[in-house]
């Protein structure tokens, strides 16, 4: 009688068991999955966004939609074609392989110029009421740029048109931003997601 109760007993445990583990696992999947397709939590490194972002500051960036690191093809996979608007920050891959976060200033098939301190686009000056007062957004100067060879940025000028799939992104912080005025204008491949909320 003893070994007939413990043989169902240890065969439910073993279920128990698997069952636990298979949710586990599914919740770890999901988990993967909200992590590679949909949405992100990133830590800022510098002052290049500041007033609007801090060193230090916490963003939540979506990225749905947006290209995903295909690494062991050794490029970047787009699944779908992204949601992005003039003035969005975004999150993407710089050229030292770096996450950093932008603004959107100029958008594909947009003319571009940064004249007198000045942006403009479309022969109209943007409105940047997310700058300081005075603020001074000097011209591009693609020297660290040109010597480097097979990138997909595109270097800009003062003044041009942006190709398809390409964005011009600047830093808040004018002045001591590295941004498509010194690395060039930014292939939608490179972008990983849009920022939604931050503190």
């Amino acid at each position: 009688m003893e070994t007939e109760t413990k043989g169902p007993q240890w065969w439910f445990k073993i279920k128990r068991y698997m069952r636990r583990s298979l949710y586990v696992f599914l919740f770890l999947c999901f988990l993967l999955f909200v992590r590679v397709f949909l949405f992100q939590i990133y830590s800022v490194q510098g002052n290049s966004m500041y007033p609007t972002l801090e060193h230090g500051s916490v963003v939540f960036v979506w990225k749905a939609g947006f290209a995903i690191s295909a690494k062991f093809f050794g490029t970047e996979l787009l699944y779908t074609e992204p949601n992005i608007n003039k003035l969005d920050l975004v999150l993407f891959v710089s050229q030292e392989d770096e996450l950093v976060v932008k603004r959107v200033i100029g958008l594909p098939g947009e003319f571009y110029s940064i004249e007198a301190g000045r942006v403009l686009i479309d022969a109209k000056e943007l409105l940047e009421n997310y700058l300081p007062k005075g603020t001074y957004t000097s011209e591009p100067s693609t020297s660290v740029f040109l010597n480097r060879h097979h990138s997909p940025f595109l270097a800009m000028d003062k003044q041009g048109r942006i190709p398809p799939g390409y964005f011009l992104l600047l830093g808040d912080n004018r002045q001591y931003s590295t941004d498509s005025r010194s690395f060039g204008l930014v292939p939608v491949e490179k972008i990983k997601g849009k920022v939604i909320f931050y503190f």
